[in-house]
Parts: structure tokens; sequence; C-alpha cells
């Protein structure tokens, strides 16, 4: 168990083997003293950095494995079960991403390439998508895929 302290105060018990995502805080998550966001069983605010929050969950997850968030930040990830690296559409590819994956059933864009994500992947113990092909006829595939799943329940990591 890792100890945290909440951003309003109090000290909890994280269990690593749980952590789902890391990523620094942001003023859309609404607590200016918060650091870290941790999704797990819910998500969770803290004061310590997220780096630190990383290297404490990761000497007890070992599939811990980072990529890079559009906005240059890392996003720390259970590479055992994340699934990656998906495929962009043309406008999917906005802010700088270039790929994304699926961590909790969630797409999480990135600014690192399919293959960046696919060694993420794998180094960190976990088991990659084939890296997607660019052509004619996947972008087809792809436009169509992209109008059945816009109306799924499908949601992005913020």
């Amino acid at each position: 168990m890792i100890s945290l302290t909440l951003s309003d105060g109090p000290k909890v018990e994280l269990e690593a083997r749980r952590v789902a995502r890391i990523r620094h805080a942001i003023p859309n998550d609404g607590d200016p003293k918060a650091k870290t966001r941790i999704d797990w069983v819910e998500p969770m605010l803290v004061i310590e950095l997220p780096e630190y929050v990383a290297e404490a969950v990761k000497a007890q997850l070992p599939t811990l494995a980072a990529l890079t968030l559009l906005d240059g930040n890392p996003v720390w990830f259970n590479a055992e079960t994340a699934s990656g690296p998906l495929r962009l559409v043309p406008s999917q590819k906005v802010n700088g991403a270039l790929s994304a994956l699926l961590i909790n059933g969630k797409r999480q864009f990135v600014a690192n390439t399919h293959k960046e994500v696919a060694a993420a992947i794998s180094e960190a113990g976990g088991s990659p998508l084939p890296i997607p092909a660019d052509s004619l006829l996947s972008s087809i595939l792809r436009i169509l895929g992209l109008s059945k799943r816009s109306a799924s329940n499908e949601k992005d990591w913020d």
C-alpha cells in the first residue's frame, strides 16, 4: 500500500495493483491544491507530485508505463490492462494527437506515435495491438467505423 495525502487533507492508502492511470492534476479536476490525479477504483486527487506517485506505484506495479499527453505532460498507465495503439481518424489528429490507447475502456489520446505506444505497452509487460497502417482502404474503414462508434458509449479521457 502507498500512503498519499488527499487534496482536502487526510492521508489515504492506495493499492498500486488497482491503478489504471496517473497524470498531473488540471483545473477541470476541480481542486487547485491537487497536484496529481490517480484513476483507480474512483478518481483520487492528491497533493504529491505525479512523478513521486508514479515512482511509488511502479515499485509495486511493474507494468506501469508512461507516454506523453497532448499538453506535453506524462501519463502513466497499467500496460497489462491497456489496449493500443489505436488508429485515429483525421478529425482526431488534433492538438498533437498521433495515437491513442484504451485505459479502463476509455480512449486516451497521446502525442506518441503508434510504434512508441506499442513499445511502451510491450516493454512494461503488456500485449500491444498491431500497429495501425495508413492506407486508402484503412482510411475508408476508419471513417465507417467512426460513424458506428459515434453512436456508442465510448468515452475519452481528459
